[in-house]
């Protein structure tokens, strides 16, 4: 009785080499793009990191801006002249030129869909309508800006055409709650700061004034 083997075939050494190198080139492909897409990741991350900073830098800018704004409604000529229609019916306005020089205009202007006031877009016709006052300029940062009193038209601030505050100085709590009752309009600020990697920020504020 004769009994029959079947030997079990063994793999050529010559293909199990080729195999184990085709897996080890692949992993070595995986790694290398995970590798950059790390290096990718790290480097926007930074690039983020760096523009929020700036954009930071140029919110907080604002506030010279604003502060300048307060020290313009504070002098003698916006307080004199910031309700004149004198000659303004039919125009031009007697004090138009005043109202320039204090980048100031007694009415709202044209805005954007954001409310942003055309002519603040506009550096270059800006700086040349309003060029009394210099845009302050510090650490490579620019800060302007404007007020409007939110009005329709020219003259004394009233109800019918302004926006005005639901604060009084005189007459009580409610504006016709006894008579010398007042009505204080209020005034948009807008200011625009522009800085480093061409970073551009708009802020506005709604203040009114205080009755002396």
């Amino acid at each position: 009785m004769r009994l029959r083997t079947h030997p079990f075939p063994i793999p050529h050494p010559s293909r199990s080499r080729g195999s184990v190198l085709a897996v080890v080139l692949v992993v070595l492909v995986v790694m290398m793009l995970g590798g950059v897409s790390l290096l990718r990741s790290v480097d926007t991350s930074a690039l983020l990191s760096g523009n929020l900073a700036f954009k930071r830098d140029s919110v907080n800018r604002t506030s010279i801006g604003l502060n300048k704004a307060f020290e313009t409604m504070q002098k003698a000529e916006f307080i004199a002249n910031e309700a004149s229609d004198a000659g303004c019916n039919p125009g031009p306005c007697a004090v138009a030129n005043t109202w320039i020089e204090l980048n100031y205009s007694p009415r709202l202007l044209e805005t954007d869909a954001n409310g942003v006031p055309l002519i603040m877009k506009n550096k270059a016709e800006f700086d040349a309508k309003f060029s009394k006052i210099k845009p302050v300029i510090e650490d490579g940062q620019e800060v302007r800006f404007l007020i409007e009193r939110m009005c329709t038209n020219f003259g004394p601030s009233d109800e019918s055409k302004c926006s005005v505050s639901d604060r009084y100085e005189l007459g009580g709590s409610y504006r016709q709650d006894k008579p010398g009752s007042i009505s204080l309009p209020l005034y948009r600020v807008t200011i625009r700061s522009d800085g480093v990697r061409n970073t551009q920020t708009y802020v506005q504020a709604t203040v009114t004034t205080r009755v002396k």
